[in-house]
């Protein structure tokens, strides 16, 4: 479906969300012999971030200055990164997103990814999206950094390609008026996208934080970019206006962000924060997201990434699991 013929469709699917879900969601309309067959369920690692890095957050400015020169002093938590597989096996989930910041020191380390992939493989679990941050800016205005952020991010895709990851996420910062910076993160995408032919997975830029988190930006970024291995990796809570925050006023429409996005969403960021007594997400309108996105074309990872802080690490995951798998059967 192209974005034309996306969009008009658009109004006549906000209107059909206001109906009660039963009316259209229980027969397969979508061509797939079962729900499983609509999008696979993750696990985001970045649900487990506290039980990694335990207190280094607290004081952030520490955190990010050590997590670059002594990356290991920042694992401050129980949890060993790699035993995020276990989790996932434990709720009988078959795919575990990474967040490259929570194992920093080890991207370029034989023998750690060897033991990452050997206990993988003994819960029967392999790598969808590794998402990737504190590698420069790709849409900075100097060519030079520019250059040095493309050259940090493709040595990660060779870590992506050693463990079998399905997506390479990234971040589309940098200065500038909005113009500039589409243009300049335009260009490195598109050269992080012909890094990435020789591999099996895709280049995917999610709505996290500057111009990304508008998705009508994200969208016009990802056509400038046009290269076919580049895609949107939607979350479905971090539209802005701009920048961070998280004063209404600056917010940008969860829904319109995923009309905007939904023609080039290749995974999806399935965020939660908490849930009602009956199980369903309190902040985010999870069946709207994921129809919104399906009606786009998607049918891939949803990666489950709980981010509340009232519930523990392993409820909240549970709880954001569960409600994935009953949204999808609602909408099968």
């Amino acid at each position: 479906m192209d974005r034309k013929t996306f969009l008009g469709q658009a109004g006549a699917l906000a209107m059909a969300s206001l109906l009660p879900r039963g009316l259209f969601s229980k027969t397969s309309k979508r061509g797939v012999a079962k729900a499983e067959d609509l999008f696979t369920i993750s696990l985001s690692q970045w649900s487990y971030h506290r039980a990694i890095f335990g207190d280094a957050r607290e004081d952030y400015n520490w955190f990010i200055k050590t997590l670059h020169s002594d990356p290991d002093a920042v694992l401050k938590g129980d949890l060993d990164p790699r035993d995020v597989v276990k989790k996932a096996r434990q709720f009988d989930v078959d795919v575990v997103d990474l967040v490259n910041i929570l194992w920093f020191g080890h991207g370029q380390d034989g023998p750690w990814l060897e033991e990452f992939k050997r206990r993988a493989a003994g819960e029967g679990v392999r790598f969808g999206v590794l998402m990737c941050d504190q590698l420069g800016h790709i849409g900075s205005s100097s060519v030079a950094d520019r250059m040095r952020s493309v050259e940090n991010h493709i040595r990660w895709m060779d870590t992506a390609a050693e463990l079998g990851c399905q997506h390479f996420r990234v971040n589309a910062y940098g200065d500038g008026t909005y113009l500039q910076q589409l243009n300049q993160c335009a260009e490195s995408l598109r050269a992080l996208a012909e890094a990435a032919e020789q591999y099996d997975f895709d280049v995917l830029v999610e709505n996290h934080g500057h111009p990304g988190s508008n998705g009508a930006w994200l969208a016009m970024l990802i056509e400038k970019a046009d290269h076919p291995k580049v895609g949107a990796f939607a979350d479905f809570d971090n539209f802005f206006m701009g920048g961070w925050g998280l004063n209404p006023e600056r917010r940008y429409d969860t829904h319109q962000g995923m009309l905007d996005l939904a023609p080039y969403t290749r995974a999806v960021s399935a965020k939660s924060f908490d849930f009602d007594s009956d199980g369903n997400e309190t902040r985010i309108d999870f069946p709207l997201c994921l129809q919104t996105a399906m009606d786009g074309g998607f049918k891939g990872l949803a990666s489950a990434e709980y981010e509340g802080e009232h519930l523990s690490e392993e409820e909240g995951t549970r709880l954001t699991i569960q409600h994935l798998r009953q949204v999808r059967k609602e909408l099968f």
